[in-house]
């Protein structure tokens, strides 16, 4: 028998507890500071986050990086999953650089530093989890070059 969802953010169904959201109708996001907008070709959807739905301890969205572009040095204090959708990308977790590419996860710890290049003609999307409740929970900190 087919769930009768109750929809309530654009691409967002609610089936009892669950929520079932379509990327395809979620908007991209980017950093509010343009300082930090002017030095990262990165944008994002979140998919999943207390926000938007009954989540705790999980947010999960999808990144883009463009071509040539680049998520620019930070940590933050959880840990951090990716997992490579699309594209070719170099991955640098403190002082270790990795190709990744369709297929690839990446556990990022607490507090470390980390980097993400686009490398290739198209652009870069990976799936990204942190175990918070929100994902505006996980402050980043940039690092100097």
């Amino acid at each position: 028998m087919l769930a009768d969802p109750a929809r309530d953010v654009a691409g967002c169904e609610r089936v009892r507890r669950s929520v079932i959201v379509d990327q395809a109708v979620v908007d991209w996001e980017g950093w509010d500071d343009p300082a930090i907008a002017a030095g990262s070709t990165v944008r994002w959807k979140l998919l999943v986050d207390g926000e938007r739905g009954p989540s705790r301890g999980l947010v999960t969205g999808v990144a883009e990086i463009a071509p040539g572009g680049v998520l620019p040095r930070h940590h933050h204090e959880p840990e951090e999953t990716y997992y490579v959708l699309r594209g070719r990308g170099v991955v640098e977790i403190e002082d270790t650089r990795t190709e990744i590419g369709p297929g690839t996860a990446v556990f990022i710890p607490p507090e470390a530093e980390h980097a993400l290049h686009c490398i290739g003609t198209e652009p870069l999307v990976f799936l990204f989890t942190f175990a918070r409740d929100r994902f505006e929970e996980v402050v980043y900190h940039f690092d100097a070059a």
